[in-house]
């Protein structure tokens, strides 16, 4: 696979602006809504005009990207949205701080850790149970392999340039980064798109527990497969 320069990557893996059309199609392919009320802890986080994805992994606590946060927004003009779509009934919550990793490097090649966080100003105890992510060895082993069937969840675009409605779609794990702090996951039209980015990239226990093991990062042209970084690897910092 050819490796973009990440200023691309990211671009077509930014945030989509609520305010202006869509550019021409690169949308997410093969992926389906999710069913009324499933992910409940995933939410869409609109940043001014434009829209990115989360996982809360508590009450007030959500994980994104960093990048949906590099231009330095005000708290006040951070909206947490959760249920099916953006524009039904559901719980919003504004932001009262937020975070990213201080080693996020958007110019980097790989491994650009690109975690961030929000602290919400409410708490959303209805959206348990909520996510873990993978920090045991053995539960990595089980999980994290190339072909490993990854899920990814988020309100972004889909193949007719509408985002704002919650869908998902599963990926097989395709590579590894040599730290492997990222992973590279979905193509042949099985992918995330913009407006995904910061979502969960799930992966399913024996047990029948979905466990956070990616956070929806960059990618290529939106079918071909994305870059998602390990929030193992952020654990420390978080």
């Amino acid at each position: 696979m050819l490796h973009l320069g990440v200023a691309a990557a990211l671009a077509l893996a930014a945030p989509i602006d609520l305010g202006v059309a869509p550019a021409e199609p690169t949308p997410i392919w093969g992926g389906t809504a999710s069913a009324p009320g499933a992910w409940p802890a995933v939410v869409a986080i609109s940043v001014g005009n434009f829209l990115c994805t989360g996982t809360l992994v508590s009450s007030n606590v959500v994980l994104t990207a960093a990048h949906c946060l590099d231009d330095k927004p005000d708290p006040s003009t951070i909206i947490v949205r959760l249920g099916d779509a953006i524009d039904s009934p559901g719980s919003t919550s504004k932001v009262i701080a937020y975070g990213s990793d201080p080693d996020f490097c958007a110019d980097c090649k790989a491994d650009i850790h690109d975690y961030g966080y929000l602290v919400l100003a409410n708490s959303q105890p209805q959206a348990a149970p909520f996510p873990r992510v993978i920090t045991s060895q053995d539960e990595w082993d089980e999980l994290m392999f190339i072909d490993a069937p990854i899920t990814l969840v988020g309100f972004g675009e889909d193949e007719n340039k509408s985002a704002g409605r919650k869908r998902e779609v599963e990926v097989p794990l395709t590579h590894f980064s040599a730290s492997g702090l990222e992973f590279q996951a979905g193509g042949d039209g099985l992918d995330s798109c913009r407006g995904d980015s910061g979502g969960p990239a799930f992966a399913r226990l024996d047990s029948g527990e979905y466990v956070l093991a990616g956070i929806t990062s960059r990618g290529y042209t939106c079918g071909k497969g994305g870059y998602y970084s390990v929030p193992m690897g952020g654990i420390c910092w978080l």
